[in-house]
């Protein structure tokens, strides 16, 4: 019999119950890779709407967002707020919701990309930006 090392991380927020299109959430953690039956996910305690701390995992595109926002190390993520987005996309021929997080000030654009409003990826206000 073969056996799959799990780790007891606590309960996930409920995409579309706990956690909507639009809510403002804050991460709480610098997050863990946790090997799943779907691979290896990104998981990052947050703080919801409610107050209530969960569980959410973050899927590539969320991970850029970050790193555009943020930087590379989730350390400097911590206390940040983000803004979830519920996009209704066609997953293996079926119509869902995919959850997506950003930078609270993001705007996703008629070519599918995160930015901000003035067309910037990278939006942390501690990140110098050079005007040319």
């Amino acid at each position: 019999m073969l056996y799959k090392k799990t780790t007891p991380i606590g309960s996930f927020a409920k995409k579309g119950e706990e956690i909507k299109d639009g809510d403002i959430i804050t991460i709480l953690d610098e997050g863990k890779k946790i090997n799943g039956e779907f691979g290896t996910q990104d998981i990052f305690l947050v703080k919801l709407v409610n107050g209530e701390e969960k569980n959410l995992s973050f899927n590539k595109t969320s991970i850029n967002n970050m790193i555009d926002a943020f930087g590379e190390e989730s350390k400097n993520w911590i206390g940040k707020d983000v803004k979830v987005w519920s996009i209704r996309q066609n997953v293996q021929g079926k119509i869902i919701p995919v959850y997506y997080v950003s930078h609270p000030d993001a705007i996703l654009t008629n070519d599918g990309e995160f930015v901000l409003e003035n067309g910037r990826e990278i939006v942390d206000s501690d990140i110098p930006i050079i005007e040319e």
